[in-house]
């Protein structure tokens, strides 16, 4: 693999996470205009309708809802998904952008320890990244706030739920077109979210049309373009480089929090934020050690 075509597939992985950081600004002010589950609707809603025609342009299937097997796992899926969605959703109502970048990062921690469960064998790495990452995350507790510490909650709840939904998707992959698992599932939330929003919050027209550019950027950009960059850019991108390079979501979910939206972090946040992304390195460390260049490195696509 030649020099140029390495950086051309990292860069677009770069520009991959940087969509994905973003957009948790996006999450974040568009909580100014409407609830959190409306906006969990309007971004799957979004989402479908971005991704129905990607699948015809890439796939064109001849039939979009089959009930078979695959289909009905693919559903499962959809409720993990928009349970950790509405639960992310929920916790950047109380938290900035940035601790909830880093938060969401622990899936990565989760995983390999959720794993345990299905008999699936937990190399030191990990738990040398969960110690660092524990660390971290007593660091990020230090605030004043009682509302930031109930997001917090919720956003690592979230991403529980995240890192099963990374599991089961590793089983699914390769038993249907991604296009197919992705739209089952975006049009499962849609309807949940639906279905919630008269019992909990009110249909505000004008608030969905303040918020129309945050649900069109995680709707179009996040969930639709961002997804088909990763699978181009993982093509020819080693493992370890699009490992590292889009753990980097976190990284910018800061940075566009303290340029868009001036949330500031704390030293004591910085240090918690530095242990956590470095833990859920060090965590996949033995994995990205043993990976052959171009194998993929899953990440949850579209739960941000």
């Amino acid at each position: 693999m030649s020099f140029k075509t390495d950086l051309r597939a990292d860069l677009i992985l770069l520009l991959t996470a940087f969509i994905w950081g973003l957009a948790f600004v996006y999450q974040r002010s568009g909580m100014d205009h409407i609830g959190p589950i409306t906006f969990t609707f309007g971004r799957f809603l979004i989402g479908a309708m971005a991704i129905l025609p990607l699948w015809y342009l890439m796939e064109k299937p001849k039939e979009i809802f089959v009930l078979n097997q695959t289909n009905k796992k693919a559903l499962m899926l959809g409720l993990v998904l928009t349970a950790g969605m509405l639960l992310q959703q929920w916790g950047l109502v109380y938290t900035t952008a940035g601790r909830a970048g880093f938060l969401t990062g622990v899936y990565i921690i989760f995983v390999p320890l959720l794993g345990l469960f299905f008999r699936n064998r937990t190399e030191w790495p990990t738990w040398l990244g969960v110690l660092m990452a524990l660390t971290g995350m007593y660091f990020l507790g230090q605030v004043e706030s009682d509302e930031m510490f109930t997001g917090d909650i919720l956003i690592l709840l979230s991403s529980v739920l995240f890192a099963l939904h990374m599991i089961f998707t590793g089983k699914l992959a390769n038993q249907t077109s991604p296009f197919r698992l992705i739209f089952v599932q975006f049009s499962l939330a849609t309807v949940i979210s639906a279905v919630l929003i008269p019992f909990f919050e009110v249909w505000d027209w004008q608030g969905i049309m303040d918020a129309g550019v945050a649900l069109l950027y995680v709707g179009v950009l996040s969930s639709g373009v961002a997804f088909c960059l990763q699978v181009v850019g993982q093509r020819t991108a080693p493992a370890s480089h699009a490992a590292i390079i889009l753990s980097f979501e976190s990284v910018f979910a800061a940075f566009c929090g303290w340029w868009l939206l001036d949330e500031y972090l704390t030293q004591p946040e910085l240090i918690g934020c530095g242990l956590i992304l470095a833990g859920g390195l060090v965590s996949q460390l033995k994995v990205l050690l043993k990976q052959a260049p171009g194998d993929p490195i899953q990440h949850p696509h579209g739960v941000n």
